[in-house]
């Protein structure tokens, strides 16, 4: 089959909804089915090291194609592809010599492959109760199959592939309507797999990318100085794309199986500006049918799971991400039936915000950027949130006005809401900007508030993810540290530029001109003297440079822009080759530790690239 290819650098992904694989070289990194929260259930990595793998996407799809050298000779082609509905992983080989690989995996059944229409068939067992993230787990039997061509060999947890054409599938088992079936769809499905042609199902994978990718509508045209405009959205719509799971929440990376709030924003505002508006409705759509499950938002949701990740406050910051989704939505496509339907989301996203009000002030969450990067302290968790508080004023000035245009909630409720709001909105300055300065925090509100006496949380003494205690003293400890453990309260102020951004980004008009320009200033002077972060040997955000472009957009006159298309050509730069943008960033570098290949940070960057671009040149 003949088709053109794009050479790509680092972590790639195949994934369908249900099934996911992710590669690096030659190697199966990570691969799980048939659905996103699972843990990966098994890798390949092959034993010659000695062979190097380039890595190709094939153009207008998320297949892949992987030439091997040894010794600077081509000695064999990989091809990797997911069925275009069914969780069906397949990878062909066309070999000059025999290749070995290691298959790692906790799950195998037996080390006796069965056989199923002349293939070989490797069972994997993942029980419920199987670990995901920190405390989520699996809440389902999961049964997963390997199945090789006759000419393989599976010996030992080693895998051998033939001079020649051969080829592997993976098959995870669905549940079924009751939960229980997975065993009975995984050999039923590997049964049904092994009748058909890996060319068929190739050859469906592309069409269906096709139409996929048929639907992006950008304006390609004010790309003027960016190469390969186009293969840069087709990767970011890839990357979103294939980590967007069946039930239409987002995985927030290979690292991290669940869909976190926060990240999910950031990729729905990527499918908006591409055009993918099925894509976005998906997205809510998930999360109300969670709330409704739930009867509230975890900070992150399982994906055809029901287990989530539950931090401190978790009813603030992603709420106000959620409900801009829902307004930002129905203000582009006009559908204010889909509006219509979900009001009991809506008024949930709305009250839930509300109840933590403390003088116009809402609270950290207790896994947002800022103290879970370490940035901002623990102990200040229930300290005002700038940033969440921003969120909150503008979702709620929006949906009620949107809600009252449409009549879709009654004047009284709504008018408690909207003064909420502008409350928190008037005071918001003196909570939060001292000149041309904003704090991400205020000690006020953790002075006055009402704090609970019990949440479940990250433990001030020991760091553990547990049920915890509040002492006399308001610091939360679990109860190997409750009595035991002195913490010190938090009664700084802390700035970091990055709230101002996100905070221009989801649309805010809370922060003075002054305030902006100060910070933009100040953070691209940085940039500039640290070389573009050559010489920064801390880790800085990969979505920093994309969101900043989009501020400067958003503030500068066109003739004023030029000046920074230096920030530009960085964020291009900084783009893994034909791929993505990774987590964080080191000494200009990826970061080796980080999570590659993030939905969050490229559809950002996609963000502000566009709007950059298109100021430049409308």
């Amino acid at each position: 089959m003949e088709f053109s290819s794009i050479p790509t650098k680092g972590f790639y992904f195949v994934g369908n909804g249900k099934i996911a694989m992710g590669g690096l070289g030659a190697d199966v990194e990570q691969l799980f089915a048939p659905c996103y929260s699972l843990p990966s259930v098994m890798s390949l990595r092959i034993l010659d090291r000695t062979i190097v793998a380039h890595n190709n996407r094939i153009k207008g799809s998320a297949c892949y194609v992987t030439d091997l050298e040894k010794d600077g000779k081509v000695i064999g082609r990989i091809t990797d592809f997911a069925h275009p509905e069914l969780p069906v992983f397949m990878r062909c080989f066309s070999l000059d010599l025999p290749l070995t690989f290691s298959m790692e995996s906790v799950f195998v059944a037996a080390d006796a492959p069965i056989t199923c229409n002349g293939m070989s068939l490797c069972l994997f067992e993942i029980p419920e109760g199987t670990p995901v993230f920190s405390k989520s787990k699996t809440d389902k039997e999961t049964w997963c199959a390997l199945m090789l061509c006759p000419n393989c060999t599976l010996e030992d947890r080693q895998i051998t592939f033939p001079a020649g054409k051969s080829h592997m599938t993976f098959v995870g088992g669905d549940y079924g309507s009751l939960g229980t079936q997975s065993f009975a769809s995984c050999i039923s499905l590997a049964q049904q797999i092994s009748q058909i042609s890996p060319d068929s199902i190739l050859k469906a994978s592309l069409e269906s990318w096709r139409g996929i990718l048929s639907k992006i509508r950008v304006n390609t045209s004010v790309f003027q100085e960016i190469p390969n405009a186009d293969e840069l959205i087709e990767a970011v719509c890839v990357a979103l794309v294939t980590q967007t799971s069946a039930q239409g929440g987002v995985i927030a990376g290979s690292f991290y199986h669940l869909a976190y709030g926060r990240d999910m924003y950031g990729v729905f505002r990527g499918f908006m500006v591409l055009g993918l508006y099925d894509h976005a409705r998906r997205m809510i759509c998930y999360l109300t049918e969670v709330f409704r499950q739930k009867g509230y938002l975890p900070n992150a949701s399982g994906l055809g799971m029901s287990c989530s990740h539950r931090h401190e406050n978790d009813e603030v910051e992603q709420t106000g991400y959620n409900l801009l989704e829902v307004l930002e939505y129905v203000l582009v496509t006009g559908d204010v039936a889909f509006l219509a339907e979900r009001m009991d989301y809506v008024r949930y996203l709305m009250h839930a915000q509300a109840k933590y009000l403390v003088d116009g002030m809402l609270p950290f969450n207790g896994d947002e950027t800022y103290i879970a990067g370490g940035i901002f302290p623990r102990n200040g968790i229930d300290h005002g949130s700038m940033e969440a508080t921003a969120l909150y004023i503008k979702s709620v000035r929006g949906m009620t006005a949107l809600c009252r245009q449409h009549g879709l909630l009654a004047d009284d409720e709504l008018d408690k809401h909207v003064a909420m709001a502008e409350l928190a909105a008037w005071r918001f300055p003196c909570h939060f900007i001292d000149n041309k300065t904003v704090y991400i925090n205020n000690p006020a509100r953790a002075a006055v508030a009402e704090l609970p006496l019990h949440r479940h949380g990250v433990c001030l003494g020991c760091a553990r993810m547990t049920n915890l205690l509040r002492d006399g003293q308001g610091a939360f400890l679990c109860s190997n540290c409750y009595g035991k453990v002195v913490v010190q309260p938090c009664t700084g102020r802390y700035s970091t530029d990055c709230a101002v951004w996100m905070t221009e980004f989801v649309g805010s008009d809370l922060l003075p001109k002054r305030v902006v320009r100060a910070a933009l200033d100040r953070s691209i002077s940085a940039i500039r003297q640290s070389d573009f972060g050559k010489t920064n040997p801390e880790n800085t955000v990969g979505y920093e440079y994309g969101v900043i472009l989009y501020t400067l957009a958003k503030h500068l006159p066109k003739e004023q822009l030029d000046a920074y298309r230096d920030l530009l050509h960085a964020l291009l730069k900084d783009r893994v080759p034909g791929a993505v943008w990774t987590e964080y960033y080191q000494g200009g570098e990826p970061s080796a530790t980080c999570c590659p290949y993030r939905p969050w940070e490229s559809a950002i960057n996609l963000c502000g690239i566009l709007r950059f671009s298109q100021a430049l040149h409308e």
